[in-house]
């Protein structure tokens, strides 16, 4: 296997790390690519989105998991109302919570998913991301501490500088070694990747 470097990449795979770290809705297309590909949705594709995330996929047959020496990767989400009801921010953030319990199993609903290697730079971008702006709006930070899966490390390709990105292609389950709930609805939930799938 090879190293991902600027000298080992392909062009093809370059230019889909480039259009997966430039523009948030370039983002959520190549991940509808894999979500008709893994999860039988039937998302209407353009020719483009499923070459990169063709490209994407092949990182991951080609290259070695460049993030053995990170002890935990990050990824900060704001927690969306997915119940069908009208919620307040404190009881969407009880809600959400309830489905943890530790050494149960959790899965990521992305096929294709994005990590950090700096775990405030994950709670930066959420933040970013969060349209109210309220210091009160629930959010989760997930650290992944055991990985099975391979993940790779793509800092050097990101449009976006400094967001030490780590990319993964998810089919596995997440065992929940803690819950920790903090002030103004914010949770931090630590996995370890299982060994099944």
């Amino acid at each position: 296997m090879k190293i991902l470097n600027q000298q080992n990449i392909l062009p093809d795979e370059r230019k889909a790390l480039e259009k997966w770290t430039s523009k948030a809705k370039l983002y959520r297309d190549i991940k509808k690519v894999s979500e008709n590909k893994y999860k039988n949705t039937s998302h209407i594709l353009e020719e483009n989105h499923i070459k990169w995330f063709n490209s994407l996929e092949s990182l991951f047959e080609n290259y070695e998991d460049n993030t053995i020496l990170f002890k935990e990767i990050y990824r900060a989400d704001i927690i969306d109302n997915i119940f069908g009801i009208e919620l307040s921010n404190e009881e969407l953030f009880e809600k959400f919570c309830s489905q943890f319990a530790i050494n149960g199993y959790f899965e990521f609903p992305d096929i294709i998913c994005s990590f950090s290697a700096d775990k405030y730079y994950a709670m930066h971008a959420c933040a970013e991301n969060d349209k109210s702006k309220s210091s009160k709006t629930p959010r989760v930070l997930y650290i992944v501490e055991k990985r099975i899966s391979k993940y790779l490390y793509i800092e050097e390709f990101s449009q976006v500088a400094n967001e030490e990105e780590v990319l993964a292609i998810l089919k596995s389950k997440f065992i929940v070694k803690n819950i920790i709930k903090k002030e103004n609805n914010f949770v931090e939930i630590f996995l370890d990747e299982c060994e099944f799938i």
